[in-house]
């Protein structure tokens, strides 16, 4: 899959839970995130270019004055994960308010890990760009 996004993902040190506000279904736990959108590990595979609203628990967390944030979003992808029981999951944001942004900003700065370091595995997409540039 070509790289789209335009600004660069910043994978978190949290694991907060995401849901479909609707419905309450657990969709999965948040993995990286952007001001553009976000990726998240699931145990089961979602249906791509499907509109939904994100429940994205927040941590417990003095710099946050609410415990949640609901950002409507669009599937983009959707791949398995190194673990074939998961699911790596794409959602970009549609209209993220100025409110929500802030939040995003503050998650991304306080909580970022730099996954070039050597210690942590490449993603699943770095994976398989390796395997089709051999």
């Amino acid at each position: 899959m070509e790289e789209r996004r335009k600004l660069s993902r910043k994978y978190l040190m949290i694991f907060s839970s995401v849901r479909d506000n609707n419905t309450s279904e657990e969709l999965g736990y948040l993995s990286d995130l952007s001001l553009e959108g976000l990726m998240l590990i699931s145990k089961n595979p979602k249906e791509i270019e499907k509109d939904i609203d994100l429940y994205i628990e927040l941590p417990e967390e003095p710099r946050f004055l609410q415990n949640k944030i609901i950002i409507a979003a669009r599937t983009i992808w959707c791949e398995a994960d190194i673990d074939p029981r998961l699911y790596n999951i794409g959602f970009q944001f549609k209209n993220l308010n100025e409110k929500d942004r802030i939040i995003i900003e503050k998650m991304i700065k306080v909580y970022e890990f730099n996954r070039e370091h050597k210690l942590f595995p490449p993603s699943v997409s770095e994976i398989n760009r390796n395997i089709q540039n051999e």
